[in-house]
């Protein structure tokens, strides 16, 4: 024999069985009934002290004697089958790999007695040395083509330490291909193999994922999530057929999907839809007066315009705000000098500060780490957000950054503040506009409009500017505004 540490199963090539430890104790000491075996291997190895008694409810499972009452040994019945079954081509039709069919002694019997003097070509699967599945290979997997012969057990019973997922069927030849694609599979079917799982259940400490995959919701179905929740084990009842009416038959069809779904079982359970936002009210820009004053609503803006003219309007912003607005602003320093400079040229109201208002806007250094700037602009909002600071408007200058920078710093600041619970206002370059529309409530473009009767193209002040609001709710809307 050979002893298999994947698994913990003893392999006989001279019979072609595989026993795990209960099989074991139950040829050396004759004792053909698993609960007789576990009993046995309990007194030899354990402590029966520390074992705790299973949570069986009497009036719930119920007829726990064995098919008949003869106790067969079908290891010589085995033996023959599994000699067969290279004369037959159902393992390799039905996707069964020859280490499957050597690792659980699969086997072929080409005239199979199922009674009233019927015979079938079949596929022979053991249960433990009394028990075996008679699969008829000549049938649709959709009709009635699987026999049960000897003594009910569970398949599959033995479950290592480090098993962290259990996949629980009510159908054998489901559980053989789960077991092929290398996870770990057991068939309850009935209340005798209900019972053993049960025992086994009581006994064990570490918690597991249970994933009941059987395809109809029958009473068995129900016992076995109970009996999980009572023993506080993790369980979900899934459907791992869709779109088809089996798994057998999946795995006929897309064998590589069925494989992908179950090694990423924990992926797909943990899918959930993220709920809509709570309801915000927001005030679409629809006119001059409601764009050239920063009193948006909280959101995200884009504007994309040329340089001279984001110059100017945030400048007009700033000069026609209340001492009420705080402005955060995040740019290069070269571009905080040459505003300051415009907003001191342009003021004659000697009463406003502005050298005292410009502490307002912050500074932000655009250093090309995206991560860290959005790290900063971050730390800004909750400072302001600790001490209850209200209203304030973040802008940010995204004309001279590269590609990659705008779309880091972007997804960086919208995952963080993704409730827009602020008014935050983008400034790019026309080409760069694309990047940011997928967070604005609204986007604008802003264009020089040249007076044709202007002798001075070069006169920032005698120009106009045309607005346009890009409206996902209303449209294109066009108007027109100077911006002095």
């Amino acid at each position: 024999m050979h002893f298999n540490p994947k698994d913990n199963t003893i392999h006989c090539y001279g019979c072609g069985c595989t026993y795990d430890i209960f099989s074991l104790i139950g040829i050396d000491f004759n004792l053909p009934h698993f609960q007789d075996q576990l009993d046995k291997a309990c007194e030899l190895f354990l402590d029966t002290r520390k074992i705790n008694n299973p949570k069986i409810t009497p009036n719930e499972i119920t007829n726990m004697s064995d098919r008949g009452t003869k106790i067969v040994d079908y290891t010589s019945f085995f033996r023959i089958c599994a000699k067969q079954a290279q004369a037959t081509d159902y393992f390799h039709e039905a996707g069964i790999t020859d280490e499957t069919v050597s690792r659980f002694n699969l086997g072929y019997d080409p005239e199979f007695s199922i009674g009233n003097n019927q015979q079938i070509k079949a596929m022979i699967i053991p249960n433990g040395p009394y028990g075996f599945w008679a699969v008829n290979t000549e049938t649709d997997p959709d009709d009635d083509c699987l026999f049960y012969y000897g003594k009910d057990a569970l398949f599959c019973p033995h479950i290592n330490d480090n098993i962290d997922d259990v996949f629980i069927t009510d159908n054998i030849i489901d559980t053989l291909y789960m077991c092929q694609s290398g996870v770990c599979s057991m068939v309850i079917s009935n209340e005798i193999q209900l019972n053993e799982f049960v025992y086994l259940l009581s006994q064990q400490v570490k918690k597991r994922n249970y994933y009941i995959t059987a395809e109809s919701d029958n009473r068995i179905t129900g016992l076995i999530i109970r009996e999980l929740i009572n023993y506080e084990q993790p369980n979900h009842l899934i459907d791992l057929a869709y779109p088809t009416k089996s798994v057998s038959e999946l795995i006929m069809a897309c064998p590589d999907k069925f494989t992908d779904r179950i090694r990423n079982i924990k992926k797909l359970l943990g899918i959930t839809p993220r709920k809509l936002l709570a309801r915000k009210t927001y005030d679409l820009i629809s006119d001059e007066t409601s764009f050239c004053e920063i009193y948006y609503s909280k959101g995200v803006y884009g504007i994309s315009t040329d340089v001279l003219t984001k110059r100017k309007l945030l400048s007009n912003w700033i000069i026609d705000s209340s001492e009420d607005t705080d402005f955060i602003y995040h740019t290069c320093i070269s571009e905080w000098n040459i505003l300051s400079v415009e907003l001191d040229a342009r003021t004659t109201d000697i009463s406003k500060s502005y050298y005292s208002l410009l502490p307002k806007i912050g500074l932000s250094e655009n250093t090309g780490n995206p991560d860290a700037d959005a790290g900063n602009l971050l730390t800004v909002f909750a400072s302001k957000k600790i001490r209850r600071q209200e209203g304030s408007v973040l802008v940010i200058n995204l004309q001279n950054c590269s590609v990659e920078y705008i779309k880091k710093l972007v997804n960086r600041l919208m995952t963080e503040l993704r409730n827009y619970n602020h008014s935050i206002i983008f400034f790019c370059q026309e080409d760069n506009r694309s990047l940011i529309e997928e967070f604005c409530w609204q986007t604008f473009t802003v264009k020089p409009d040249i007076d044709p009767d202007s002798n001075d193209d070069d006169d920032f002040s005698s120009h106009d500017y045309r607005v346009v609001a890009n409206n996902a709710v209303s449209g294109k809307i066009h108007f027109y505004t100077t911006l002095e």
